[in-house]
């Protein structure tokens, strides 16, 4: 997700052209994801590559302010959401009896048969992401670094050792030494 945010700090949901015209909507515009469970509001995104029956989204984007070492007015959090506030913990078996609504496979929530309805927002509704959380305050952190560096200490040497083992694999991947 930290390599996600640098390609992007939110999130659309894509929409056919002819599912958008239908709910009334336009590429940019911020509309309600309705579901039995609840709402949630995000920009359309209209791409004539989707499937005309199904919404698509980069669901890992969204996160509440505060959350992952974010600022509190971080565009993940005012701008990026989430299908999982929309998704039944738990759905019927094929016995009747409740059970995890999950893809069975990778036991990731089961977003792909979720059922939606889109609604345009109303005047004065646009503009931010909802539901919208109060930002965490976590104790003892300092928050995010300004620059990140994930993986920066791979190319530094083991205690002990004379070089990082990866360099070593990719030398002899390569046929170095």
């Amino acid at each position: 997700n930290a390599w996600l945010r640098q390609i992007t700090p939110s999130n659309v949901l894509y929409v056919h052209p002819e599912t958008a015209a239908r709910a009334g909507l336009e590429d940019g515009d911020w509309a309600w994801i309705v579901a039995p469970l609840g709402r949630v509001k995000a920009r359309i995104g209209v791409m004539a590559a989707m499937n005309a029956d199904t919404v698509w989204t980069w669901n890992a984007i969204g996160k509440r302010g505060g959350a992952w070492g974010l600022p509190p007015g971080a565009p993940e959090a005012r701008l990026g959401f989430l299908l999982n506030h929309l998704i039944p913990d738990m759905a019927p078996g094929a016995d009747g009896a409740a059970g995890a609504n999950a893809d069975p496979v990778t036991g990731q929530a089961a977003w792909y048969d979720l059922k939606v309805r889109l609604e345009p927002c109303r005047p004065g509704e646009a503009g931010e992401t909802a539901p919208l959380f109060v930002p965490l305050a976590p104790e003892g952190e300092a928050g995010a670094p300004r620059i990140l560096r994930f993986g920066a200490d791979f190319d530094r040497a083991p205690a002990g050792g004379t070089a990082p083992a990866h360099r070593e694999w990719v030398g002899n991947r390569a046929g170095g030494p």
